[in-house]
């Protein structure tokens, strides 16, 4: 399991090594005081702003450890690695990327430990009314481990990608805080969605990519048209070709309204696709990672080649 403690132990080191390539700043908190860490790698004063985040929902933490393995990597060649007879430090000067790698840090805590990862109590308290409400509904033969492992949400039942203001009101999920599916009580209610928008919004973001898991599939075409469906498309293409990962239309598979791909792209018109990584239900198996990283391995040089050439 990879934890928000590791994380944060290893956002540490790196920030140490690379002082002058990297820059770490707590973007946001979460309900249980847990910090959402922002890394910028790139050039701040670009108008070429890449938003990349990661883990959203709890049980999907293998992706963490994917961004921050694409960040090492990237951190150790950004001096004298190339890309297409690029240099990283020439693709790197020309955009900038901003990294959440991990932004449901509470949800991740409840995957792996259960209630006990809680510090707050009355947030303890509306967990286990969480689970009593999904007894039966869910399933009632489901352990209380087995529970927390698949836990999907905040650390009070919201599903964070259920919370943004795009589709919120027409969708239907669970009418109840819950483990996945429930979309909250208002749009954008929920400080890690905040947190999200706050850094897209502080920057000039031309392109957001989030990690989920699992199917191996690319989610594009949220329902835009014209010039921002076919920058959606372009960058799908990209992503795909990158990752080996077929496109799927989320329009047409009929996938849940109310993401943050469908936000930034329906309201924003800024191009966004999802990455579901991985084949096996999540938690997804250590053995996975093997995979998923060769798929994933150029994305980061590649989202800049390609933002660079789409100008």
């Amino acid at each position: 399991m990879y934890s928000y403690e590791q994380m944060l132990t290893e956002l540490e080191l790196l920030k140490n090594t690379y002082p002058n390539l990297m820059i770490l700043q707590e973007a946001g908190r979460s309900l249980d005081g847990r910090k959402i860490m922002e890394v910028v790698i790139g050039n701040p004063d670009t108008s070429r702003h890449i938003l990349i985040q990661s883990t959203i929902h709890g049980r999907e933490y293998m992706n963490t450890r994917l961004a921050m393995k694409q960040l090492g990597e990237t951190l150790k060649k950004y001096t004298y690695g190339t890309y297409h007879e690029n240099s990283y430090e020439s693709l790197f000067e020309q955009v900038c990327f901003h990294i959440l790698p991990m932004t449901n840090p509470d949800g991740v805590t409840i995957s792996q430990r259960g209630l006990k990862g809680i510090r707050n109590a009355s947030l303890r308290s509306i967990l286990e009314t969480c689970r009593q409400n999904d007894l039966g509904r869910v399933d009632d033969e489901i352990s209380a481990d087995m529970y927390w492992k698949r836990w999907k949400a905040n650390a009070r039942g919201v599903d964070l990608n259920r919370n943004f203001n795009s589709g919120w009101k027409a969708y239907q999920g669970s009418v109840l805080p819950s483990f996945e599916r429930y979309k909250g009580e208002w749009p954008e209610s929920e400080p890690e969605v905040q947190t999200i928008l706050k850094v897209a919004e502080n920057n000039r973001t031309v392109c957001t990519i989030s990690y989920h898991s699992s199917g191996e599939v690319i989610y594009w075409d949220y329902g835009s048209t014209e010039e921002t469906l076919e920058a959606d498309r372009q960058l799908a293409k990209l992503v795909s070709h990158i990752t080996g990962y077929n496109m799927e239309s989320s329009v047409q598979s009929a996938q849940d309204a109310a993401g943050c791909s469908d936000y930034f792209v329906l309201e924003k018109n800024i191009p966004s696709v999802t990455i579901e990584n991985g084949k096996a239900d999540c938690p997804l198996p250590m053995e996975e990672f093997g995979p998923i990283w060769k798929a994933n391995d150029n994305l980061w040089p590649a989202l800049a080649e390609f933002m660079l050439q789409d100008v």
